[in-house]
């Protein structure tokens, strides 16, 4: 693209955000679209991206090139947009071909604040300059189980019939990658990702919601409502093989960051042996979530 600079500026006045207030972000994200560019694998995402009239798509897009970034500049290339069948509609947004012959694919997904979370600080914020928002247990259930909700959309409709990741053989590994940066107001921790994908029994008592995790398997004494529930996660468990849960920097800004994560594997699918080595793939491009 012939002035990616150019482009974003014009794309970031468009979504009324002010280029020139932090023109040192706006440089490094151009820095890493360029180089992506240079590739000439990301075309596509490129071009779905300067052509944003959305600021939340415009978020996703920048999280998916900024993941992608993280493995090319560690000579991991990545390939944007396959399919894994023929017959398949729907295509995955990255494949990484791993030296030893695995076929790694990652759906990426951005969990947002509420349109009602940001209407309100929006508000607190244009008459005091400050912002507070409390949350009570309940609160934070219905959070963590949007959250759930959004990472299965990625691989089902709400009725369950599968419109992702139709195949997981032997060397494939499905990964539904998801920045929960924003959930929970930004305080997220680590139990609330174990919550999701395996429920209240992998959590002390203090941190437990009444969730159902996704990868969770029922006792039989669970009610109905929770058998239900188990059943449509059914694609989901036989062919996610695990959860990236991605976090941006504490001190990483709103365009150009730095992604950190923590890997949760799907035990049905997955050994802990298994996990070590997908985990030692993602070191190479990726900081584990220790800090943020």
């Amino acid at each position: 693209m012939k002035d990616l600079l150019l482009d974003i500026k014009h794309l970031l006045v468009k979504l009324n955000m002010n280029p020139d207030r932090a023109p040192d972000e706006v440089a490094g994200i151009v820095k890493k679209l360029e180089y992506l560019d240079r590739l000439g694998r990301y075309t596509l995402l490129l071009k779905n991206l300067t052509k944003c009239n959305d600021i939340n798509n415009f978020k996703s897009i920048i999280v998916e090139a900024t993941f992608a970034y993280s493995f090319e500049a560690v000579n991991m290339p990545l390939f944007y947009e396959e399919s894994q069948t023929e017959n398949q509609e729907s295509s995955i947004d990255f494949l990484l071909n791993t030296q030893d012959g695995k076929n790694i694919y990652f759906e990426i997904r951005v969990n947002q604040q509420q349109k009602q979370t940001q209407k309100e600080i929006a508000q607190q914020l244009s008459q005091n300059n400050m912002y507070s928002v409390s949350w009570n247990g309940m609160e934070e259930q219905k959070d963590i189980i949007r959250l759930q909700s959004n990472i299965l959309s990625k691989v089902q409709g709400k009725d369950g019939v599968p419109t992702k990741f139709f195949t997981a053989t032997s060397g494939v590994f499905n990964i539904v990658a998801v920045d929960i940066t924003e959930l929970l107001l930004g305080v997220v921790d680590k139990n609330d990702c174990i919550l999701a994908a395996y429920g209240d029994p992998y959590v002390e008592e203090r941190y437990r919601r009444n969730i159902f995790g996704l990868f969770q398997k029922p006792k039989q004494n669970y009610p109905d409502f929770i058998l239900d529930v188990y059943k449509k996660f059914f694609h989901f468990r036989k062919t996610i093989h695990g959860i990236l849960f991605l976090v941006r920097h504490s001190l990483s800004g709103p365009l150009d960051f730095e992604l950190r994560y923590l890997l949760i594997q799907n035990i049905d699918l997955v050994s802990d042996s298994m996990a070590k080595l997908l985990d030692n793939e993602l070191l190479r491009a990726l900081t584990p979530w220790d800090d943020r």
